[in-house]
C-alpha cells in the first residue's frame, strides 16, 4: 500500500474506531493479527506479510473468512501472547499515518502498535515508548517518527529526478531509486515514475492530487479463477489508474472496500497456491514411490527361473528309465528335445530319479504360480502409476480450489459411494440383515464408539491407517463370518488404505475399547482380532437404511 491509500483507510477508520475499547486481539493469519472492539464496530486487520501488508476494516462475516486462527508460531505467538496482555480492555485514542513513511500507528493507553509497510514489513508493539514486540519478517516497526520532508507532495522533483539519472548510468533499479527518495509512494507508484522518463515523478505528482481506489485485476473478481490470484501481484490497490498488461482497472466505491476486497482476493490466492504446492509434492512422491516399486517388482520377475527348463530337466530324469537312487547329487542324462545332447541335473542322491522329477515339477508349478502373481502386481502397479500421473498433472492443472478438492496426499480421490447425509453415520445392512454404523470423522467416530455402540456390539477399523469406526449391531451373538466379512470390506473401504489391494482389519468387541488420550477418534484395543480383506464400495451391493 502507497501513504495516499493508506491516508485514505485511516481517514474512513478512524471514526468508527476512536474511542473504542479493544475486546480481543487474535491471530489472523501468519503474520497479522485482528483487533476485535465491539460486535458491531468493524475488525481492524493489520498485516505484515510481503503479499498482503497493509491495514484493514473488514466486517466481522469477511473476518472469519479471512482468517486462518493458529497460523503465527514461534516468536510470532509470544509477540500475540504480550499485544494481548498491553491491548485488551483499553481504548484507542489515536490512529495516523507517519508522515514520510508507509508506517500507521494505533495508539491504546501507554501502548501502541506500528505497522511499517516499506522494506521488510513488520508491526511492533510498543509500551511507554519501548518496543517490546514485534510480528513479521523485518525488525522492529518502533520509533516511527514523522518525516515532514519526505512527503510525496514535498519531496522536491529535481532530486527526484537526479536519482533517476544516477540510477540509470551506475545500472541501478530505478524504481528503487524513486522509492529511496519518496518512500511514501510504494513500489507500484515508484515503477510508474521510473516509466515515466525524467519528468515521470513530477507527472505523477500532478495525478496523484485527486486519489480515486482503485484495484488493478486480472478481471472481476468474482470471475477470476484462483490461480490468476495466485500471480505475483495479481491484484493491486492503488490510487490512480497504472497501465498494467492483463489488468483491468476496476473503481471502488471506498477505500475500505476496497482494501477488503484486495485482501481476500490475495489470500484467495496465496491459500490457493500453498494448497496446489502440497498436493502437487504429495502427488509427486506418490508418483515415485510407485515407479520404485514398478521397478522392483520388473527385477524380481527377470530374476525368476524358467520353469519351462525345470520342466525340461524334470522328463530327462523321466526318459532315464531309472528306478534307483542316483549315485551323486549330480547326473547326466539324455535331452529329451535333442538326443544327441544330455543335461547335467543336480538332484537329491536319497531320492529315486522319478521323485527328483516329481520335485522338479513341482517347483516349476510353484514358479509359474508366483510368475503369475508377480506379472498381476506389475499390472497393478502399471495402471496405479497411471492413475498417479494423471492426478499430478490434474493437481498442477489445476484452475481453482474446486479442482483441488477430494485429492488426498498419496491416494486417488475416491468417489463418494452415495451422498452423505446431513449429520450421523452411514447405516447400511448386511445380506443377513444385522446393522452396520459407519462413522464420519474423528469426533462422529469416538460418538459411535462409546456412546452409541453397546458392549457385545463389533468393532472393525482398518489396521494402523486412519479411517471410519465400523460397527455391526450384534445383540444375539449372531453375527457370521459373512456379515464380519462385509463389515471389514467397509472399514478397509472408508480408510486411507482403500487403494490397497488387501487390508488388514481389527476385529472386536465393543466392551475391549477404550478411549485412548490425545485427538478425538483414538481408541486403546485391549483385544482383538485381524481380518485381510479388500476393499469394497458399498454402492450397489449393501443395502442403505
Amino acid at each position: 500500500m502507497d501513504a495516499l491509500t493508506l491516508d485514505g483507510l485511516v481517514g474512513e477508520i478512524t471514526p468508527l474506531v476512536l474511542g473504542r475499547t479493544i475486546a480481543r486481539v487474535r491471530a489472523a493469519e501468519a503474520q497479522a493479527v485482528l483487533v476485535e472492539l465491539g460486535p458491531r464496530d468493524p475488525r481492524l486487520w493489520l498485516d505484515a506479510g510481503r503479499a498482503t501488508c497493509g491495514l484493514f476494516a473488514l466486517t466481522r462475516d469477511q473476518a472469519r473468512a479471512a482468517q486462518e486462527e493458529g497460523a503465527i508460531a514461534g516468536r510470532d505467538r509470544q509477540a500475540l501472547l504480550l499485544f494481548r496482555k498491553h491491548l485488551e480492555g483499553r481504548r484507542i485514542s489515536s490512529l495516523r499515518r507517519v508522515a514520510g513513511q508507509r508506517t500507521v500507528r494505533l495508539e491504546a493507553g501507554d501502548a501502541a502498535l506500528a505497522l511499517r509497510l516499506s522494506g521488510r514489513p513488520a508491526l511492533t508493539l510498543a509500551v511507554a515508548g519501548e518496543a517490546v514486540a514485534t510480528v513479521g519478517a523485518g525488525g522492529p516497526a518502533w520509533p516511527a517518527a514523522d518525516e515532514p520532508d519526505r512527503a510525496w507532495d514535498r519531496v522536491d522533483a529535481a532530486a527526484v529526478a537526479q536519482a533517476v539519472e544516477e540510477a540509470r548510468r551506475s545500472g541501478a533499479s530505478v524504481a528503487r531509486a524513486v522509492l529511496a527518495a519518496c518512500p511514501e509512494l510504494g513500489p507500484h507508484l515508484a515503477r510508474v515514475a521510473a516509466e515515466g522518463g525524467p519528468r515521470g515523478f513530477a507527472a505523477l505528482r500532478d495525478r496523484l492530487r485527486d486519489p480515486r481506489p482503485l484495484l488493478l485485476a486480472p478481471g472481476p473478481l468474482e470471475g477470476c479463477e484462483d490461480a490468476e490470484l495466485a500471480a505475483a501481484d495479481a491484484v493491486t490497490l492503488v490510487p490512480v489508474g497504472i497501465d498494467r498488461p492483463g489488468r483491468v482497472p476496476s473503481p471502488q466505491p471506498s477505500w475500505t472496500e476496497a482494501a477488503a476486497a484486495f485482501l481476500q482476493a490475495t489470500l484467495r490466492g496465496q491459500r490457493f497456491e500453498r494448497r496446489q504446492q502440497d498436493l502437487s509434492g504429495a502427488a509427486s512422491r506418490e508418483t515415485r514411490r510407485i515407479v520404485r516399486l514398478l521397478s522392483h517388482l520388473e527385477g524380481d520377475l527377470a530374476g525368476l527361473p524358467a520353469a519351462r527348463d525345470l520342466r525340461r530337466q524334470a522328463e530327462a530324469l523321466l526318459a532315464a528309465a531309472r528306478a534307483d537312487a542316483p549315485a551323486g547329487a549330480e547326473v547326466e542324462v539324455p535331452d529329451p528335445y535333442r538326443p544327441d545332447a544330455a543335461l547335467r541335473i543336480r538332484v537329491d542322491p536319497a531320492l529315486s530319479l522319478p521323485a527328483n522329477a516329481d520335485r522338479l515339477f513341482e517347483k516349476a508349478r510353484r514358479l509359474e504360480r508366483a510368475r503369475g502373481q508377480v506379472e498381476g502386481r506389475i499390472e497393478k502397479t502399471r495402471a496405479a502409476l497411471e492413475a498417479a500421473r494423471a492426478r499430478e498433472a490434474s493437481v498442477r492443472g489445476a484452475r481453482g480450489s474446486a479442482a483441488l478438492d477430494g485429492v488426498s496426499a498419496g491416494s486417488a480421490p475416491r468417489a463418494q459411494a452415495t451422498p452423505p447425509a446431513a449429520g450421523g453415520p452411514r447405516h447400511y445392512l448386511t445380506s443377513r440383515g444385522l446393522s452396520i454404523l459407519v462413522g464420519r470423522g474423528a469426533r462422529e467416530n469416538h460418538r459411535l464408539t462409546f456412546a452409541v455402540a453397546r458392549p457385545e456390539d463389533l468393532w472393525l477399523h482398518a489396521r494402523d491407517v486412519p479411517g471410519a469406526h465400523v460397527i455391526v449391531r450384534d445383540p444375539e451373538g449372531r453375527a457370521s463370518a459373512e456379515d464380519l466379512r462385509e463389515a471389514a470390506e467397509l472399514a478397509a473401504f472408508f480408510s486411507e488404505a482403500a487403494r490397497q489391494d488387501q487390508v488388514e482389519v481389527h476385529v472386536t468387541r465393543r466392551k475391549h475399547l477404550r478411549p485412548a488420550r490425545g485427538a478425538p477418534g483414538r481408541v486403546t484395543v485391549g483385544h482383538s482380532d485381524t481380518l485381510r480383506v479388500a476393499p469394497r464400495d458399498p454402492e450397489g451391493r449393501l443395502r442403505r437404511r
